[in-house]
């Protein structure tokens, strides 16, 4: 089948993988498929280009998480007549947690195989402040080292650029934010609010989340300083974070963060709005294109 893809590239999350992403065109367009290219030049295109979007079978976001999460939102905001088009990844930015989380293939060759088999699965994405996230969305030492990571520095050092601005953040001693999981409250000094399992590319976060289910899984971290952020590290590394003593992970479907007003809001590896946070569940499910499992 020939399919009329659109391909939403961030040129800055693959600024040294274009090489990939020009591999996969040639591949796409020799093979008889469709294919206009857009490419994003700053904050929100991704989005517009998504909303407006008519007449696709595929949209494949080519960037990191952050470009995924902008093309979802546009697709989800779009008043198209017909079924919603599939979604894939190439994944050219730094953590790739969907492709980790979700099994899929870095490989040009790889994902247009993908493309030819057309399997995919329905994944409802989270609302946070009505904007969809696929991964997560958090406040406190995580958020406010993403907020400090600078685009030329992650360029630069990649995913390294996160670990200084994480020791950045650790400077200022962070708030206690309140936090209600379906009508209970609690506090932590930082909140990740997840769909998925994985978090920063491999890593476990949670083992019991997954794009699969419909839930929300909150994880809140009570401790703060240096210590504390090495050990969270460590155990993170190790799968083991879910099980620290002041680590409290609650499911749910409804989840509301307070705290200081303006304090940044990290969603799916970028900073996108501020508190206070209200977060649910997207009723429209998004068929993403996967690997087949036959």
């Amino acid at each position: 089948m020939n399919n009329r893809i659109l391909v939403i590239h961030n040129p800055v999350a693959g600024h040294r993988r274009r090489r990939r992403l020009r591999r996969f065109l040639k591949m796409l367009k020799q093979s008889g498929h469709h294919v206009s290219v857009r490419s994003t030049t700053q904050r929100g295109d991704a989005r517009e280009i998504a909303r407006t979007a008519n007449g696709m079978n595929l949209i494949i976001a080519a960037g990191g998480d952050g470009t995924v999460n902008e093309t979802v939102d546009g697709l989800l905001a779009n008043d198209r007549e017909g079924p919603m088009p599939a979604v894939g990844f190439l994944p050219l930015g730094t953590a790739n947690v969907l492709a980790w989380e979700l099994g899929l293939p870095h490989r040009p060759r790889a994902l247009l195989r993908m493309i030819q088999t057309g399997q995919t699965v329905a994944v409802r994405p989270g609302v946070a402040n009505d904007h969809r996230f696929v991964l997560m969305v958090s406040a406190g030492l995580d958020a406010r080292a993403v907020a400090a990571v600078k685009s030329e520095t992650k360029r630069l050092l990649g995913g390294a650029a996160y670990v200084f601005a994480a020791l950045r953040a650790l400077r200022t001693r962070p708030p206690v934010y309140k936090v209600w999981i379906d009508g209970r409250q609690m506090q932590a000094r930082t909140v990740i609010v997840t769909r998925a399992r994985r978090y920063g590319g491999p890593f476990t976060l949670t083992p019991d989340a997954g794009l699969e289910n419909d839930g929300l899984h909150v994880v809140m971290m009570n401790s703060f300083g240096l210590m504390a952020a090495v050990r969270y590290g460590f155990a993170l590394v190790l799968g083991q974070l879910h099980k620290l003593s002041d680590v409290t992970v609650q499911a749910g479907q409804s989840v509301t963060i307070e705290g200081p007003n303006g304090d940044p809001v990290q969603m799916d590896g970028d900073t996108v709005g501020v508190l206070p946070l209200s977060i649910s569940i997207e009723e429209t499910p998004v068929p993403f294109l996967v690997t087949s499992t036959s």
